[in-house]
């Protein structure tokens, strides 16, 4: 479940740790914040967060929005918008240190959307901030905080299922894999900016290359496949097409996996 706030700054803090960020940023990106407004916002908008697919706890840190460098003919200066959102940041960070080294992860890793790398080709320079990479103790919090969800997901594909809506079970147990899978990989020292495009599949892909034991998991790819999207309107309803059976395997299994991932992220 979403934590209750760890840290809770005046904006005008916040705002000055998000000029300090840029004002540290390496002088061979400099040249690419002409043109560039910085906002901070508390949350994003509902509609956005429809449009992104999301829905709270999940919200992102910050966005960029606007042309990236490779789409632009004058570099000298093109227009865009990087929005920090401030309240995801706080409820995140268990210390200002955290919330500070977060801020400018986000400006960073924002900024290198502006530049067009992709989440795998971004720098480390962007990445993870002057900083560098995330520090263990950031690391194993992050695990922790989607181990969390995980767990909340879990419960609540149970009672969905003992419900009889097994297409939103089907969905709360994948969610919960998902969370799970990811928050496995940061307690194995994966970086989560580096996982951020990867579905199901990818995620139980990198953790089977750790460490094959993972390979009990795999049914989660084919469990994955099962549309619960509404379709044609000549199709049944996701309701009618996800059978109990189905749905009971994810469930049983997204449980069996949290234990599996909780004894490598609670150790």
């Amino acid at each position: 479940m979403w934590r209750t706030m760890g840290v809770h700054v005046e904006r005008r803090q916040f705002e000055k740790w998000v000029r300090e960020a840029l004002d540290e940023l390496p002088a061979s990106f400099r040249p690419y914040l002409k043109g560039l407004e910085v906002r901070v916002e508390d949350y994003p908008q509902e509609e956005l967060m429809e449009a992104w697919g999301l829905t709270p706890p999940d919200y992102p840190f910050g966005i960029y929005d606007g042309p990236s460098l490779p789409d632009v003919d004058d570099r000298d200066g093109f227009d865009g918008i990087i929005v920090l959102y401030r309240r995801p940041m706080e409820e995140w960070s268990r210390t200002e240190h955290e919330l500070r080294d977060q801020i400018r992860r986000t400006v960073y890793h924002e900024l290198g959307h502006r530049l067009g790398f992709p989440e795998e080709e971004m720098p480390d320079a962007l990445r993870g901030g002057v900083g560098g990479r995330w520090a263990s103790d950031a690391l194993r919090n992050e695990a922790s905080r989607f181990l969390r969800q995980a767990r909340h997901d879990a419960a609540a594909a149970r009672c969905l299922l003992n419900e009889g809506a097994c297409d939103w079970a089907l969905d709360a147990a994948l969610s919960a894999a998902e969370r799970g899978l990811r928050a496995a990989l940061m307690a194995g020292g994966h970086d989560p900016d580096a996982l951020t495009e990867d579905g199901i599949g990818e995620l139980l892909g990198r953790l089977i290359s750790d460490d094959r034991g993972w390979r009990d998991y795999r049914a989660f790819v084919r469990l994955d496949r099962v549309n619960t999207g509404m379709g044609a309107a000549s199709l049944p309803t996701p309701a009618e097409r996800v059978r109990r059976r189905v749905a009971a395997e994810a469930v049983d299994l997204a449980d069996r996996l949290l234990e599996s991932i909780s004894r490598e992220v609670d150790r």
